[in-house]
């Protein structure tokens, strides 16, 4: 799904998109920080709490058939900041298909990189 030199943050990135790719939702609450977050969905829905965030995912991830392809236009790290820009191709059968960039932030948090905000933004 998105390959780049391995750094800490980057590692985590990937754990991240893998954990959607492998529809595994235990594997994707070990990258996404607990409590507060921001969620800000390609539907302008605003979730703030990662209890929430989880769900949704769970729900989405039981649907069938869909497809996630997540290429990076630009992934920084600074201090315990660490910021993703990717361009995303999701496909759902028969016919469904939207491309957007979805920014995603993680904070390092006791020596680990966790997700704190993620904002879809769709293209049109």
């Amino acid at each position: 799904m998105l390959a780049m030199a391995a750094t800490p943050f980057r590692e985590a990135l990937g754990r991240h998109l893998l954990a959607i790719e492998n529809r595994d939702l235990r594997a994707l609450a070990e990258t996404v920080a607990p409590g507060e977050i921001v969620l800000v969905t390609a539907e302008g829905k605003l979730v703030e709490r990662s209890d929430e965030f989880l769900k949704m995912h769970r729900d989405w991830f039981a649907a069938e058939g869909w497809t996630l392809e997540a290429k990076p236009v630009q992934v920084l790290e600074s201090g315990s900041l660490g910021v993703a820009v990717l361009h995303l191709d999701y496909r759902e059968p028969p016919a469904t298909r939207s491309e957007s960039y979805l920014t995603l932030i993680f904070e390092r948090r006791d020596g680990r990189w966790l997700m704190v905000q993620d904002q879809n933004t769709p293209i049109r």
